[in-house]
């Protein structure tokens, strides 16, 4: 299914994209100049915010979506050096191993309801033709909450966790990728030390539709709301 050097375990949801036909006009202006390897451009900010997209691909002809395995993934950072632990609640720590657990169930769980909640496109258990493939990640997760904290005389952290969201969507059967989202979330706090798994089970779940939000905004990218974007940036060119 995928390959492994793009297995950053995507968590997966949902979206039909349909971008801008290859060979209709000249949509330069709703895209910046920035282009990455994989040849996505990014959508102007002002339209849609961390969206990179290939314009020369007509995703209309896509009728189902292929969901990869929902997947959090967490960074290794040093342990903390020498200091105090009162200066410490400011920093950033790798998660332990009982979070880790409890967030990886917690967000399976908040994810397939998520994805259950998609109306818009028909399921696949397999890859054909006429199936994309979504993916997306939460990765990169760090939390704010020193190891040991109770021993620490830290009882009050300035945040929870940090997060990267991506979605990507490729062509099931080349694996060619067709756009991508990222976004770096923070749960800011203050927040007791002793109770941040509370919070776990909300911001699992806010994750999980943040994901699906995105495919949401990259399906409203359907060549007519494109032609109008294209013809709205050109009329505000003019006046300006």
């Amino acid at each position: 299914m995928g390959r492994a050097a793009l297995t950053t375990a995507l968590v997966a949801a949902a979206g039909l994209v349909m971008l801008w036909p290859a060979g209709r006009g000249n949509t330069q202006s709703i895209f910046t100049d920035e282009v990455t390897a994989d040849g996505l451009h990014k959508v102007d900010p002002s339209i849609l915010t961390n969206f990179w997209v290939r314009p020369d691909r007509d995703l209309s002809r896509y009728r189902r979506v292929f969901f990869t395995p929902a997947v959090i993934q967490f960074s290794e950072l040093p342990p903390p050096s020498e200091r105090s632990w009162v200066a410490a609640s400011n920093d950033e720590f790798s998660v332990g191993d009982l979070m880790r657990e409890e967030l990886r169930e917690l967000f399976g769980e908040a994810f397939r309801e998520a994805v259950a909640g998609v109306r818009s496109h028909e399921p696949s258990t397999e890859l054909g033709r006429d199936v994309l493939m979504v993916r997306g990640v939460v990765s990169n997760v760090t939390t704010g909450i020193p190891p040991d904290h109770a021993g620490s005389n830290v009882n009050m952290v300035r945040w929870a966790w940090k997060a990267d969201i991506i979605v990507e969507v490729r062509d099931s059967m080349s694996d060619e990728v067709l756009a991508r989202t990222f976004e770096r979330q923070h749960v800011n706090g203050p927040f007791d030390a002793d109770l941040i798994m509370a919070l776990a089970p909300r911001v699992t779940r806010n994750w999980s539709e943040l994901i699906v939000r995105r495919l949401r905004e990259l399906a409203s990218l359907y060549p007519s709301r494109l032609q109008r974007l294209q013809e709205e940036s050109e009329l505000g060119r003019l006046r300006n």
